[in-house]
């Protein structure tokens, strides 16, 4: 009998754990304060920074580079962007408000997560490969004209809702 009760016990706790809903401090977190991650998306400054990651400096050995490290730079942003995306799919959303920023922030990521592994790992191999081909810039142009509005109305619109959400539940945050 009091295995039993135990074991009751314990699978009450289990569940009333289980079901509580994420607060909306971590929701905040999670949906809205990981677009950090994609705050240098912009394709010129992305563009400069995977260029300067393959500068060697005349004198300087410790500035010698393997030939691979804007790409290095691209992987690591996509880590970064999947692992966020994985806790972003799994977050409890339980209200329609909720829903709806989940929503936009699975959108904006997936997208951005496209750009990172198709436009901008082509253009980090030009890089590392130190090359002058037009392609490069064709690259950033694509990005710039086709997917960056998509991704600034994503991100606009997320923000808003973010705004929405943080007031409702007093969560400090300056924008």
């Amino acid at each position: 009998m009091k295995k039993n009760q135990s074991f009751c016990l314990g699978a009450l706790l289990l569940c009333l754990v289980s079901c509580q809903s994420t607060s909306p401090e971590k929701f905040f977190e999670q949906t809205i304060l990981n677009t950090n991650l994609v705050s240098q998306f912009e394709p010129s400054y992305f563009g400069k920074m995977l260029e300067q990651h393959t500068v060697e400096r005349p004198g300087v050995p410790s500035s010698k580079k393997k030939g691979d490290e804007a790409q290095q730079v691209v992987d690591t942003k996509i880590i970064s962007i999947e692992h966020a995306l994985e806790k972003i799919k799994v977050i409890d959303a339980n209200d329609e408000e909720r829903k709806l920023i989940k929503q936009n922030s699975i959108e904006l990521f997936e997208a951005v997560l496209i750009v990172y592994k198709n436009e901008y790992m082509k253009y980090a191999k030009l890089c590392d490969e130190k090359s002058t081909s037009p392609e490069k810039q064709a690259l950033l142009k694509k990005v710039e004209e086709t997917d960056l509005p998509k991704i600034e109305m994503l991100m606009g619109s997320l923000y808003e809702k973010g705004k929405s959400f943080a007031d409702k539940h007093k969560i400090n945050v300056k924008w």
